[in-house]
């Protein structure tokens, strides 16, 4: 009996998870926006799909990026801020899998090792 309910606790007990915005579930809904990249300060004008707690990110040269959210409920449009790297695809709140892109790997010729950009990976976007 403990078998059969224990599995279904667990699913009573577990909440549907979807990114809100004033009180609507956007998951799923491609919506135009302006993606903020702050290691480099670049704008772009994307479009975003909203997935959970990831925002996937598409950018018009055909590109695209998942970011893991810093919130599920969207309390401003214009300001949603995640993480994710160029080629990284999170699997949960801590780990990501992918490729790292990376011109700058240290050789044995080099003098000092460089030092990573705090900013890189984190994203802020704003709904149009």
């Amino acid at each position: 009996m403990l078998g059969f309910l224990l599995p279904v606790l667990l699913l009573l007990g577990t909440p549907a998870i979807a990114v809100e915005l004033k009180g609507q579930n956007i998951d799923g809904q491609k919506l135009p926006a302006r993606a903020y990249y702050y290691a480099t300060g670049g704008v772009y004008k994307v479009q975003v799909r909203f997935h959970k707690k990831r925002a996937t990110i598409y950018f018009d040269d055909g590109n695209q990026i998942t970011i893991q959210l810093n919130q599920q409920v969207i309390t401003d449009s214009n300001n949603i801020e995640g993480f994710g790297k160029i080629g990284q695809y999170p699997v949960n709140n801590i780990f990501s899998v992918g490729l790292v892109y990376d011109n700058n790997w240290p050789s044995t010729s080099d003098s000092q090792l460089q030092q990573p950009n705090p900013l890189e990976g984190l994203w802020k976007i704003s709904l149009e």
